[in-house]
């Protein structure tokens, strides 16, 4: 993903938000910001990058724009809704009476279909979708909470917010969803071994996809129905599997033990830990 062009996409409004987060990565970008009271904000937006944006919070009296797929809208913007605009697409717009706290995620043309499959998606704006706004509003939290984003939660919350727009957004044509199969033995034991080798590196769910030679969004579906979890809730369960046994060799640290086992912020570690386990990293008495 080219960062510095989608970093520009809000460069022509008016006026900027007082309070901006970011977090980037290969393929995308996550912006969260907040504005005060703003009477009017006039410009355009455009990203190299599919752009899905929400209001988490507060809104606009009048949110008045036009796109250049066809999409025009007058009337309020208020908490909850959310857009998608493709990427080299302009948005023309004028926000009027605006107070509000907003997310998006940029994801690069290349990802986006690879995600998807190459399956066609509707752009849409303005609409009520709540899994949307919350997906984004917990990556906010995420980000507010720990400075910074784990990139395997990313990877899965990427695909997750494309699956649901293939299901709600894609081609009224095709097939809403096929039965995925389920992984061989081999392959589970596969993706194992490179997760546990991989220890305490970055670990894509992309790769392991790559790994059996199945695209992200078939592996996804087909691990998940082979064994009921998730590759992200498989990784974090090899992750504390291996942190408990790290703890019974010696004392560490909460900060030193997740890093040893791939979390790039303790507390992300500790939740993981207390989901997995039922107790925090510091509670834990190896037996």
């Amino acid at each position: 993903m080219n960062v510095a062009a989608h970093a520009s996409y809000l460069q022509n409004l008016s006026s900027r938000a007082g309070e901006h987060r970011t977090f980037s990565w290969s393929d995308g970008r996550f912006d969260v910001a907040r504005r005060g009271y703003t009477e009017f904000v006039e410009g355009a937006i455009r990203s190299s990058s599919h752009l899905i944006m929400a209001t988490l919070e507060g809104g606009a009296a009048r949110h008045r724009y036009v796109t250049d797929c066809g999409y025009s809208y007058d009337g309020i913007d208020a908490a909850g809704c959310a857009s998608l605009l493709p990427a080299h697409t302009e948005r023309r717009l004028r926000l009027e009476a605006v107070s509000w706290r907003w997310a998006s995620i940029a994801i690069s043309p290349d990802r986006f279909r690879e995600l998807t499959d190459g399956a066609t998606i509707r752009a849409f704006s303005t609409r009520e979708d709540p899994f949307l706004v919350s997906l984004l509003g917990q990556l906010a939290w995420y980000q507010e909470q720990d400075g910074k984003l784990d990139i395997t939660y990313v990877d899965a919350m990427s695909l997750a917010l494309v699956q649901h727009l293939r299901l709600r957004y894609g081609n009224e044509n095709a097939p809403i969803v096929s039965l995925p199969g389920k992984l061989p033995s081999w392959g589970i034991r596969r993706i194992r071994e490179y997760v546990e080798a991989q220890l305490p590196g970055e670990i894509r769910v992309a790769v392991l996809a790559n790994i059996l030679g199945l695209s992200e969004g078939h592996f996804h579906r087909a691990f998940r129905a082979t064994i009921g979890r998730t590759p992200l809730q498989f990784i974090n369960e090899l992750r504390v599997q291996k942190a408990i046994q790290i703890m019974g060799e010696r004392p560490t640290s909460v900060t030193e033990l997740a890093l040893s086992v791939g979390f790039s912020s303790p507390t992300h570690f500790a939740r993981v830990f207390h989901k997995v386990v039922g107790c925090f990293p510091s509670e834990y008495r190896p037996h």
